[in-house]
């Protein structure tokens, strides 16, 4: 710490207006003791902490404290956006432009604005706290409650400096009470510093110096002031309860039952947080994948109702153009219209949308089943609200690929293995296992009397003078020649009767420690209860695509055969070309549902097991901020740039 020599001066001058000074020796003993004082002290280079305690400045909380009277939101730059396009805007509907993204390119978008770790369904308006975000992991190793850095300060030197002046004027009845006089007059001063610290192992070091200066009228005095001054140093070391390393990392320097912050315990507490972290973004990307897919299917629905709707209107005015005065062919035609219309219904729900639940984690399985039934609009919007873009946008997100149709098998042992190993929730209930025992081992150290050992060594001095001068003895002088040495050691014992606390406290941490491992159990079966349907589910994802795509060839075929009967004028039943029309277009859109359940069930079987980050290509860089793997500056292998699905143990090719 550095101090000018006007700053000292104006601490110097401030403190000095506030203390009376009586005598010369006195005056000088002050100055030093409050100089060093001050110089230790980190307020005295600025006025601000003066201004705020000693003058009572509350300018600042006044400023707030009208604020909360009359509270304004602040508004944020980000959340300003153009206005909707609705199907009111035909104009801006029809001149819609496209921006193509990967879902690569959606993840690493999602990246770059991640500082909140977006949720669906409001989370952020109704409950914020439970929000995660990139700062969580930071505020936790900032806590100054429980973080390890709070837990590494209780064993920080302490310094402490004390001064106090006392004028005595008294008269007594008896002079003998008074050091031969009736009239007692005394300048008394008291000057300590002190510098402790505790150990890992519990015990308290501390070394400090005392002085007096004490000027009294008493007539038996040898000198008409003196100073009586001593440096001493001190140990108290705990034989039993609160002594010895395993209790004091663990529950910290004077911990009570029950309460235990310690340097392993903080340990412990960061990890469970760096593993919730990434609890938090593997749920973010597993949203955003949904998302994703919900908009793939939601443009693969509109352009298949779109071509549907254009094939219903060729047909009704192929039919009023051949269309006679009577009531047959009326009806034929009003049939047509009736399908037309129906279709371009449904056009205008799937371009703009309805506001329903989309694909989101646990909304049927641990990483969402696919709802697919939003609309291009509403999803776009919803990806947009996860990614961090604005909510509305002259350009519309489109998918840029199509999932992937290749067969995965998983070897049940394998991922069976690997879930309980990677699941990031199983770790989480490990460590709060290990910190359970830790607290255990705690907790049973209470279950000892309190039993401390005491030591003290002393050099004494004492002189007419605090420093030597001419003609005059020094106190300090006085001390260093070492001929007068004190000692005192001794026991403290404490123990109370029935240890009812401490059974308590060990009781208790039994009971968390047997409760902990009963929910590790039930985890371990629920992860591999969800595995199973993971697995199960892509499998019949992997069957849906093929029968749908099946399903889709067969009603283009019959759709195609009734066209060709009309391109040659031969007689086509309008009631089963309108049915054909439907089956094509109710073929397609489940064959690209299937195609999205699929690339979704894959996504889940990977979040299942614990590996969805490696198979998004992400990694956590510090336990802070999820970027891209190849922003990473790793070593790479041959074998790196293999596919997702080719890096995983599990998978296996078609037999």
């Amino acid at each position: 710490m550095s101090l000018n020599i006007n700053v000292i001066r104006r601490c110097v001058w401030r403190l000095d207006r506030r203390v009376a000074v009586c005598t010369p020796c006195s005056h000088r003993a002050k100055l030093v003791v409050l100089l060093a004082v001050l110089m230790l002290s980190p307020g005295c280079s600025s006025n601000y902490q003066w201004r705020k305690t000693v003058a009572n400045d509350t300018s600042v909380v006044n400023s707030i404290s009208r604020k909360v009277d009359e509270p304004q939101v602040e508004i944020m730059q980000a959340a300003l956006t153009s206005a909707p396009i609705t199907m009111r805007d035909r104009d801006r509907l029809e001149s819609l432009v496209y921006m193509e993204l990967t879902l690569r390119q959606t993840l690493e978008i999602a990246m770059q604005n991640s500082q909140v770790l977006r949720e669906l369904g409001g989370v952020a308006l109704k409950n914020p706290d439970t929000i995660s975000t990139k700062y969580d992991s930071a505020l936790w190793q900032t806590d100054p409650r429980y973080g390890r850095e709070a837990a590494l300060s209780a064993f920080d030197a302490q310094l402490a400096a004390t001064a106090y002046f006392n004028n005595k004027d008294q008269t007594f009845n008896n002079p003998f009470f008074s050091g031969g006089t009736n009239t007692f007059q005394q300048d008394l001063n008291d000057y300590s510093m002190e510098l402790s610290k505790r150990t890992v192992t519990g015990s308290r070091l501390a070394l400090r110096g005392i002085s007096t200066y004490d000027a009294n009228n008493a007539p038996s005095n040898t000198f008409p002031s003196a100073w009586d001054s001593y440096v001493e140093g001190e140990i108290r070391q705990p034989l039993l309860q609160g002594g010895g390393m395993e209790f004091n990392r663990i529950a910290g320097p004077g911990a009570t039952p029950g309460v235990y912050n310690g340097l392993l315990i903080a340990r412990v507490n960061n990890d469970i947080s760096q593993t919730e972290f990434e609890i938090a973004v593997r749920d973010y990307v597993s949203n955003v994948v949904n998302a994703y897919w919900d908009l793939y299917f939601a443009y693969r629905d509109l352009d298949a109702r779109s071509e549907a709707m254009k094939r219903s209107l060729i047909a009704w005015n192929q039919l009023k153009a051949r269309a006679e005065n009577d009531l047959e062919s009326d009806a034929r035609v009003a049939l047509a219209s009736e399908q037309y219309y129906r279709f371009k219904a449904e056009v205008d729900d799937a371009l703009t949308g309805r506001v329903i639940q989309g694909t989101q984690n646990r909304n049927g399985s641990t990483g969402g089943t696919l709802r697919g039934s939003s609309g291009v609009q509403v999803a776009e919007r919803r990806l947009r609200l996860l990614i961090g873009m604005q909510i509305n946008g002259d350009e519309l997100i489109r998918p840029a690929e199509d999932p992937s149709e290749a067969e995965v098998i998983f070897y049940w042992d394998t991922v069976m293995q690997e879930a309980l190993m990677r699941r990031p929730e199983l770790r989480r209930q490990q460590l709060t296992i290990h910190k359970s025992q830790m607290e255990l081992l705690a907790a049973r150290n209470f279950l000892n009397p309190q039993l401390d050992t005491v030591g003290r060594y002393r050099f004494r001095g004492f002189g007419d003078d605090l420093l030597a001068s001419s003609g005059q003895s020094s106190s300090v002088g006085n001390m260093a020649d070492g001929k007068n040495q004190e000692w005192y050691v001794g026991l403290e014992y404490t123990v109370p009767l029935g240890y009812r606390k401490g059974h308590l406290a060990v009781s208790n941490a039994e009971m968390l420690l047997t409760r902990d491992r009963a929910i590790l159990q039930a985890q371990e079966r629920e992860v591999v209860h969800d595995l199973s349907n993971a697995i199960a589910d892509a499998a019949r994802a992997y069957e849906a695509v093929t029968n749908a795509e099946n399903r889709l060839n067969a009603a283009n075929s019959v759709l195609t055969a009734y066209e060709t009967q009309e391109k040659n004028d031969l007689d086509v039943d309008v009631d089963r070309q309108l049915d054909a029309q439907r089956r094509v277009v109710e073929a397609e859109i489940r064959y690209y549902q299937a195609k999205a359940e699929y690339a979704v069930a894959l996504k889940n079987v990977h979040l299942e097991k614990g590996s969805l980050m490696g198979y998004t290509e992400l990694h956590i860089l510090d336990g802070v901020v999820p970027v891209i793997r190849e922003q990473v500056t790793v070593a790479k292998t041959e074998s790196s740039s293999e596919s997702p699905e080719a890096e995983a143990s599990e998978v296996a090719p078609t037999p």
